[in-house]
């Protein structure tokens, strides 16, 4: 067993910055063809399960594997619980773990079941530089952290490992996608209740009652409507009227004269 660098640099990178990232993903027209979700709809679908259940499942093997079998595999120096100080192998562990949920942002602007995943992704700059300056942070933080954040510099063969890992969950992304998710019982979705009687009752009187308010409002601009085009046609009957014209004519000649 290893001790990893602290948790906090983590935390940032898997809350703030990520929620930052996404938060500000601009809205597509792809939105307009989606159904509106209903109020007894559960707050975690079968889709977010599968992908919550997916990547836990992928990021958890691959952190049990380095755990228990990366001293072997990538040739670390030997780490005992008496060793001070940060290890290769903890920094391994945390560089490799950081670079699951950089790339894992990409697969999370697409929620459901889109396959390409970089669909748009530079109409958000903001996503883009969040991504970005989180690399950079995260080769200060493991070249140059040391004792501070419990790092060690890696090599260029562990940071190739790292990173391609890393990348692996664009792949596993769409091999999440590729898994229907009627294979998860509809039992299984959380935060959904049903409506009670006197609930649905109360809905649908609300409903009654802001239709009728819509319809009424509609028929008030159909009056106005109706009233102005009334207005119109009849001062267009007046000026073909050659009495009015004449008399406009004589009104006309007299503010002259007095002018």
């Amino acid at each position: 067993a290893t001790e990893p660098p602290t948790t906090r640099e983590v935390n940032l990178i898997m809350d703030t910055f990520a929620s930052l990232a996404l938060a500000t993903e601009p809205p597509t027209t792809d939105l307009l063809n989606r159904k509106p979700y209903g109020r007894t709809k559960p707050l975690i679908s079968r889709t977010m399960l599968k992908n919550i259940v997916g990547h836990s499942f992928f990021q958890l093997t691959i952190m049990l594997v380095i755990l228990f079998y990366g001293k072997p595999l990538f040739d670390l120096e030997e780490w005992s619980y008496d060793q001070k100080g940060p290890s290769t192998h903890g920094t391994l562990m945390f560089n490799t773990f950081v670079f699951m949920q950089i790339f894992n942002e990409i697969n999370s602007r697409k929620v459901h079941g889109e396959r390409n995943v970089f669909s748009g992704i530079f109409n958000n700059y903001i996503f883009v530089a969040v991504v970005i300056g989180t690399m950079f942070v995260q080769v200060l933080i493991i070249q140059y952290g040391g004792f501070a954040f419990s790092s060690k510099g890696l090599d260029w063969k562990l940071w190739l490992v790292s990173v391609g890992i890393g990348f692996a969950e664009l792949i596993w992304g769409q091999v999440i996608a590729s898994i229907p998710k009627s294979i998860i019982p509809t039992g299984f979705r959380f935060g959904s209740q049903p409506v009670s009687a006197d609930e649905a009752n109360q809905a649908r009187l609300l409903w009654m009652r802001s239709l009728k308010r819509v319809q009424h409002q509609i028929r008030v601009a159909n009056a106005f409507k109706q009233a102005g085009h009334e207005r119109h046609r009849r001062l267009s009957l007046l000026a073909e009227d050659p009495r009015f014209r004449a008399t406009l004519n004589k009104s006309s000649e007299k503010l002259s004269t007095k002018v």
